[in-house]
């Protein structure tokens, strides 16, 4: 054998790796293990080319062999970190990055490939850091810009994050993955519109982008275009068929189109593509009027012994596994699992009583104040507005969806338009809400009437009245009721346990933090039941309470109140409100698409030994 014969292979491997002649490359590579089997270089060079092929197994082989030969070696840290990555070992992944930057820690690659590895770990504030050590060691690095836009967007830092992708797309416009994750930030703020030009920006530029287009297809849904949701993630499956996410996403939508039986199948094959998909579990056994089926509930138990699944995958797991036992009447062993996954919920974001009491406080208090400088009567004259709100799961799906069936009413579903107005306030006075309030004239509070109207589709304007029913509003009464002040407000509620106990058996976003913990729960209810109290003393005639068991005990005379606070004659399509096949983006979607039903009332009661904490703490409402 020639001396220099492994590094002449070595090189025209290379060459060939260069060329894209992957399969020569990898042949000439294996021929200098032929020759020397402890050639460091070959093994490297193998275990990367085996990562690019997608071969995890097979480069995790030949990495480790490299590390047993030169355990200080810096890229063979890297190289098998990567191969965890895609194996799902990121624990193993985290660990060799380290050992990577300990090794050598003025690798910015290695850096931005930790930081994208402990945002798999549900780790955005560690993956921000590691993106910033990136960047201190390349300024023009544009992708891990983008990625720390990404973790910024995960840790709810929106401006900043938006600040990154800027940064990223100003050093690569034509980074796709900053056009989409620019998206994902305008989207987590509601801005659908804004959101969707840079998917479409983002596919344009890689048309086989299946995240992008995923994320597109999300963003129609809210924009109420779910037929072109539905193409949109067509295009994903025809590109990939076995794309589970893209499943998963269609079933959501199918069943928020009233298609349970199509999305029972697609939340199925996002499974059978992708085992470990908990999500996909949690909505298949949460579909209205299906029983999960024993292997169902096997494989879900079987992934519960992973001692691998992170945090947010265990959690929806948890949900998923409650209401598999919940359907078994195996009710002791449903609130066990329901009290974990929501245990996991409640430790990420924990619930602060005196922070919520004293924005409740000051949101109240500040709307006095207006009202007593100048009045009510001077917002914006539109008359259309209705805002539909209460407790989540207190019933504003059913009554948005009874209204909507009016001929003169338009439901336009949850918005964030109302916070998008709250939250303008700040571009007017330089101050945050709602301490702000006090700052505004008149006149700003017209403009911000006229902001919320104009955030509305023609479609929707079209009619007499347009119903938003975003429940979370009623904190925002008071800048409603003075910005638009011929809006009416339905107040729905229902029996306070009854209403906690349907929020905390949902997995709800991060931003509720009330919802995960029983005594939360009762403590921010009270608060809410209070608020609602102080904004029915400053708009007495134009808040209306209707009660969910009232409307399931006597639909009929419930709608006709309705209607006759809003001046409309009574029409017997809203009787049918479960024929409407609107679009409905709650976790609503299947009661709604059905008469009406009063199995859910006393559901609570199978639970209530469990429910000390939230009783106790609702105890202080005397008149509900």
């Amino acid at each position: 054998m020639m001396a220099d014969e492994p590094h002449r292979l070595l090189e025209s491997g290379h060459w060939a790796q260069q060329a894209g002649e992957l399969a020569r490359a990898e042949r000439l590579y294996l021929q200098v293990l032929d020759l020397e089997s402890g050639n460091i270089h070959a093994l490297n060079l193998l275990g990367m080319l085996s990562v690019n092929s997608f071969r995890p197994r097979e480069a995790v082989g030949y990495l480790t062999r490299a590390l047993s030969i030169h355990y200080d070696d810096p890229q063979s840290h890297a190289n098998i970190a990567l191969a965890y990555k895609d194996q799902g070992n990121t624990k193993l992944a985290v660990r060799h990055f380290r050992e990577s930057i300990r090794l050598n820690p003025d690798n910015p690659v290695v850096h931005n490939n930790l930081g994208n590895v402990l945002r798999l770990l549900e780790q955005p504030q560690a993956a921000i850091r590691s993106y910033e050590s990136a960047l201190k060691l390349q300024r023009d690095f544009a992708e891990c810009w983008s990625n720390l836009a990404a973790a910024l967007n995960e840790a709810g830092e929106f401006e900043p994050g938006l600040r990154a992708v800027g940064k990223a797309l100003q050093l690569d416009p034509g980074l796709a993955q900053a056009w989409n994750n620019k998206g994902d930030i305008l989207f987590s703020q509601a801005r659908y519109s804004d959101a969707l030009e840079c998917y479409i920006k983002a596919t344009e530029l890689s048309p086989k982008y299946s995240a992008a287009l995923i994320n597109m297809a999300r963003v129609q849904r809210d924009m109420n275009a779910p037929d072109d949701a539905v193409e949109t993630l067509g295009k994903v499956l025809t590109i990939e068929p076995r794309n589970p996410q893209a499943h998963q996403v269609m079933g959501v939508l199918r069943e928020q189109m009233g298609d349970r039986e199509s999305a029972a199948n697609c939340f199925q094959a996002a499974i059978d593509v992708a085992p470990e998909m908990t999500v996909a579990h949690y909505y298949l056994a949460q579909v209205k009027g299906r029983k999960s089926t024993d292997q169902e509930f096997a494989a879900m138990l079987t992934l519960w012994d992973d001692e691998d699944l992170t945090p947010h995958n265990r959690m929806y797991l948890a949900f998923g596994l409650s209401r598999v036992y919940e359907q078994r009447g195996r009710h002791d062993e449903a609130f066990a699992y329901l009290a974990e996954g929501n245990r996991i919920k409640a430790e990420a974001r924990p619930y602060d009583d005196e922070e919520t009491a004293r924005y409740i406080e000051s949101i109240a208090a500040q709307a006095e104040a207006a009202i007593a400088r100048f009045g009510i009567g001077n917002g914006s004259r539109d008359s259309r507005p209705v805002f539909v709100l209460g407790m989540p799961r207190s019933g504003t799906s059913l009554t948005e969806q009874i209204l909507a069936s009016h001929s003169e009413v338009a439901g336009a579903g949850e918005l964030s338009y109302a916070y998008d107005t709250v939250h303008r306030i700040r571009d007017m006075t330089g101050k945050a809400f709602p301490e702000n309030m006090e700052m505004l004239s008149a006149e700003q509070f017209r403009a911000l009437g006229e902001y919320y109207i104009s955030r509305h589709s023609a479609e929707d304007l079209a009619l007499r009245y347009l119903v938003d029913k975003t429940p979370l509003n009623f904190q925002y009464i008071g800048v409603l009721g003075l910005a638009l002040p011929r809006a009416r407000f339905i107040h729905c509620h229902r029996e306070p346990v009854a209403n906690c106990f349907a929020i905390h058996r949902m997995p709800f976003d991060d931003k509720q933090t009330y919802a995960h913990d029983l005594s939360a729960l009762g403590k921010y209810y009270t608060r809410y039941w209070n608020l609602m109290r102080r904004w029915k003393t400053l708009f007495p005639d134009r808040i209306l309470d209707v009660c969910y068991e009232d409307t399931v005990a006597d639909i009929e005379r419930q709608s006709r109140r309705m209607l006759e606070f809003l001046g409309l004659p009574f029409e017997d399509a809203v009787l049918k409100f479960y024929a409407n096949r609107r679009l409905v983006k709650t976790p609503s979607a299947s009661q709604v698409r059905e008469p009406i039903y009063s199995d859910s009332i006393k559901a609570w009661k199978r639970y209530e030994k469990h429910l000390a904490p939230l009783v106790e703490n609702l105890k202080v409402i005397a008149d509900v």
